[in-house]
């Protein structure tokens, strides 16, 4: 009899871009599982009600619950799918068969691929990135009381992505999976 796997689900979490979206769409890719991600769903959001992604993110605890409450039934509910939620480590806490991985990277190249995917410069890039992690991270606190989201506890696999090409985080991934 085949053992079932350890993971199912994977949540992955990390400030701007640290490479979320990226790993998860390699993963989605690689593994053939479903995808859901808060970043996207609130680029949507704002999109279909002509805000700007940072009004968006400043919407009201209503918005905020809506996600958090979606991202956790997917969570109970579903197998096989990869999430992208800043608050992915600490929303899937207790639930076992999910592959919490944390993604970090130097400031000075997050503020460069930012830069390069809005076609700005390196200084507005920073001040935007700094701006809305600013006021993301605000908003978790008044609504959930947590500043810890990026903690490494909450995660079983913390992962740098300085200097790495997409395939070897991808790589790393697939190799935890296999391994468990």
């Amino acid at each position: 009899m085949e053992e079932k796997p350890k993971y199912s689900k994977i949540v992955v979490s990390g400030r701007i871009c640290t490479g979320k979206s990226t790993l998860v769409q390699n993963l989605v890719k690689a593994l053939g599982w479903d995808t859901f991600s808060s970043g996207q769903y609130l680029r949507s959001y704002a999109r279909d009600h002509h805000l700007a992604i940072e009004d968006a993110q400043e919407q009201s605890k209503k918005m905020t619950n809506k996600i958090d409450n979606m991202i956790r039934d997917v969570l109970k509910g579903n197998s096989h799918i990869v999430i992208d939620a800043w608050m992915g480590g600490i929303m899937s806490h207790g639930i076992k068969d999910v592959l919490k991985i944390l993604l970090i990277c130097d400031d000075v190249e997050r503020f460069t691929r930012f830069a390069q995917r809005e076609n700005i410069s390196f200084l507005q890039a920073r001040k935007r990135v700094l701006h809305r992690e600013k006021k993301v991270l605000e908003k978790i606190q008044e609504i959930h009381g947590r500043h810890d989201i990026f903690d490494p506890k909450h995660y079983n696999m913390v992962i740098d992505t300085s200097g790495k090409k997409p395939d070897e985080i991808v790589s790393k991934v697939l190799q935890k999976l296999k391994h468990t």
